[in-house]
């Protein structure tokens, strides 16, 4: 459904020029026969719409920090649209994703300028590997003449050239990735070591530029998380000229943070430091191929085997070599089979009790150092700093370089040392322990204003883990803002009566047979339509496996058979699939409809033990006499299960089976888990979820309008008490004795 603009004997919503002290003067817009209401008859208002309007409204009025949760359905970009509008200020909003970026703009900021009577300006901008390289892009493009006979190539770079002259954002995500997939395509993408900034020459052209001048220029600026951590991560900082760097951004008056749960972990990626064996392989190849060509040079000039010029290019070009054989030497010490998820946090390099072979790898990464800052001098005084095909190998260098020195220094006790094989090889790193620090200094330090929201971040009705992790003053107590969605009479929760333990050595096998039942069970009732989360590849794969031998009357698709949107594209169309998956399908996953009746979870997603920021966190509570298990995993377990639950009520017209596959949600954390979580009755038995989908078949006739503030279909409310929003009655629960 399509917004329409307002009929024209009402107009559009007039908006005022500031905020008032007191929001709730502009309670009219949003409220029950309000001003939207008037004029918009698809618009159902929510009285948790209207108090997180109010609390966006007051935060950013007073430059003030908030942290709000607001459930599925409230309509949370409205609400804090509508104040970044009326504020009048230079707003920024993060999003989680790149695509949210691209759905705020053409929807949700065009619902607003459609019905209120504002005018502001809005602008995507993206991290500079979203933007084409032109330079690079020239150099590509110089290649067609040697595509020679190849059919696919020669297609490719005709339609990339009928893309160039089309575009007006220069964004990779336009060009095709069965294009971008392949070199030399693959180069395309605008990097920090391949940009010559001011000395470009198609510098008045160049599409990052261009998109940064937008921003400056625009009232309200779209961006992602990572971008804006890189910004505080550059800005004020000195580069090795003692400059001081401006940052990426634009200065801003105002930041709402959209996913705020997502923030920390992009905080903690950003600011770590890390080095890739295999690229550090391919800069020194590459360094070796520029020097070959140097040597040509040299000799076509007259210099003989033993001159200085030819001796100093052979001497860099053994030295490059190397290098690249001190990485693959490196690669082999770690290197493991890659796929299962553990691996994928990587293992400390430097355990309490090092084996040989690690200091042996501390040894090589020093020496690994100094090597490599010689290497780029040297090569430095051959092609010059400002060699448009050396400086991105120059920045590279170095940057190689002083990540080698700075890992296996292992001086700073606020990080981590780790290392990560998987199929794209190794890479070492240095991951905070701890971001909350730097983003109260940088981010929370009561200047201006930040609303932060998202529909998961409390734990155990309260936001203190949350804040904590962020850096955010205990002071600030936030807004926790139930959906407004019918849960209780419109979902039940399954939980089995009992399942075998999970204890890996003895009885992993016994759990899985025991989830494989309950699975066939639950997706009979079903009729498939189910999204079933792992909390690990390896259970993942075995029962994918298992049920790949059954004759299903549902299709069955797995993550990693194809990318995310391909296997969600199917997953929405076909309404009898199973969709199994981990890590990434526990969030933004958004599938309302027909297709998805069922969220079935096979384990509590604790964080996985052997993550070394886990572990670190962990060990730094007991030594401060605290719970880590408590006061760490618990509440990060209770927020990945919100999510992961959260994708099955994605609109007032859905309903289904919520399915929890774990006996430990019995113990003494369970209860108050649960009590923090959306959800209808509780049940253990089979024959209450069968009797449930008897009942709900029938009446599933409403799909998801695609407007912002959209009404649900006619029916009972219940009645909510003002206080929390929301009063879910409660069935006897079958988990208390």
């Amino acid at each position: 459904m399509n917004s329409q603009p307002p009929p024209n004997s009402l107009g559009r919503i007039p908006l005022p020029p500031f905020i008032p002290q007191d929001p709730g003067e502009l309670d009219h817009i949003l409220m029950k026969g309000g001003e939207l209401a008037r004029r918009w008859e698809g618009f159902q208002p929510r009285p948790q719409q209207l108090r997180m309007f109010r609390e966006a409204l007051r935060a950013i009025g007073q430059n003030d920090i908030t942290v709000i949760e607001a459930g599925t359905g409230t309509g949370k970009t409205l609400a804090y649209l509508l104040p970044a509008v009326i504020s009048r200020k230079k707003i920024v909003i993060s999003t989680g994703l790149k695509n949210l970026q691209d759905q705020l703009d053409g929807k949700e900021i065009k619902f607003v300028k459609e019905y209120f009577d504002t005018s502001f300006t809005s602008t995507v901008l993206k991290g500079r590997e979203s933007y084409v390289c032109l330079r690079a892009f020239d150099t590509v493009m110089r290649r067609a003449k040697s595509a020679g006979s190849d059919p696919a190539k020669k297609a490719s770079f005709d339609e990339l050239a009928r893309w160039r002259m089309s575009t007006q954002l220069g964004e990779i995500g336009e060009i095709p990735s069965r294009i971008l997939k392949n070199p030399p395509f693959n180069l395309l993408a605008s990097t920090h070591e391949n940009c010559l900034n001011q000395k470009c020459p198609q510098n008045s052209q160049c599409f990052l530029q261009r998109a940064r001048a937008r921003a400056v220029s625009a009232d309200i600026v779209l961006v992602n998380h990572y971008l804006l951590m890189s910004d505080l991560g550059i800005k004020g900082s000195t580069d090795e000229d003692g400059k001081t760097a401006g940052g990426l951004l634009p200065d801003w008056d105002a930041c709402i943070i959209d996913e705020a749960h997502l923030l920390e972990q992009v905080a903690i990626k950003s600011f770590s430091q890390k080095l890739s064996l295999q690229d550090l392989q391919s800069v020194c190849y590459e360094l070796s191929q520029l020097l070959d060509g140097l040597l040509n040079l040299a000799v076509q000039a007259g210099n003989g085997p033993s001159s200085p010029r030819v001796t100093s290019i052979m001497s860099l070009k053994v030295t490059a070599e190397n290098q690249q054989e001190v990485a693959a030497r490196l690669s082999n010490v770690f290197q493991k089979a890659p796929g299962s998820e553990e691996q994928s946090f990587g293992e400390l390099i430097w355990p309490e009790r090092e084996k040989p072979e690690r200091r042996e790898v501390k040894q090589t990464l020093a020496r690994l150092h100094s090597e490599l800052k010689d290497l780029e001098r040297g090569a430095s005084a051959l092609f010059g700093a400002d060699d448009a095909e050396f400086m991105p190998i120059s920045k590279r260098l170095k940057a190689a370089s002083e990540t080698a020195r700075f890992i296996s220094a292992r001086n700073d006790p606020a990080y981590v040392y780790t290392v990560t094989a998987s199929e794209g090889g190794v890479e070492l790193a240095a991951m905070p322990i701890d971001v909350s620090g730097y983003l109260r200094d940088k981010l929370f330090n009561f200047t201006k204003a930040v609303v932060l929201t998202s529909a998961t971040m409390s734990s155990r009705k309260s936001l203190s883990y949350f804040n904590a992790q962020l850096g955010i003053d205990p002071g600030v107590k936030g807004l926790l803002l139930d959906s407004p969605f019918d849960f209780w009479s419109r979902t039940v929760l399954y939980v089995p009566k009992q399942m075998p333990p999970m204890d890996r050595q003895t009885n992993n096998e016994k759990f899985r047979e025991a989830l494989v039942e309950e699975l066939k069970k639950l997706l009979k009732i079903t009729r498939g339509r189910a999204l079933v989360l792992f909390t690990a590849y390896s259970q993942l794969n075995a029962i994918h496996e298992r049920f790949s031998r059954m004759r299903l009357p549902f299709t069955l698709l797995k993550q990693g058979e194809d990318d995310r949107t391909t296997l969600l594209e199917t997953f929405r169309r076909d309404e009898s699939s199973v969709l199994m998956g981990t890590s990434s399908f526990w969030q933004g996953v958004d599938v309302p409809g027909q297709s998805l009746c069922a969220v079935i979870i096979d384990k509590l997603p604790f964080p996985v033990p052997s993550d070394p920021v886990h572990q670190a966190r962990e060990r730094m509570l007991r030594q401060s006499n605290k719970d880590g298990f408590n006061e760490l995993s618990v509440p990060a377990m209770e927020i990945k299960l919100k999510q992961g639950l959260g994708r099955l009520i994605r609109s007032s017209g859905d309903w289904g089976l919520m399915a929890i596959l774990d006996s430990r949600i019995r113990n003494r954390y369970g209860p108050a888990v649960l009590q923090s979580i959306s959800h209808g009755p509780i049940t253990n038995d089979i024959e209450q979820v069968k009797q449930f989908f008897q009942k709900m078949e029938p009446h599933r006739t409403w799909t998801r309008p695609q407007t912002p503030g959209t009404a649900p279909p006619p029916g009972p409310v219940r009645p909510r008490t003002p206080e929390t929003d929301v009063t879910r009655p409660r069935a006897p629960d079958p988990l208390k004795p």
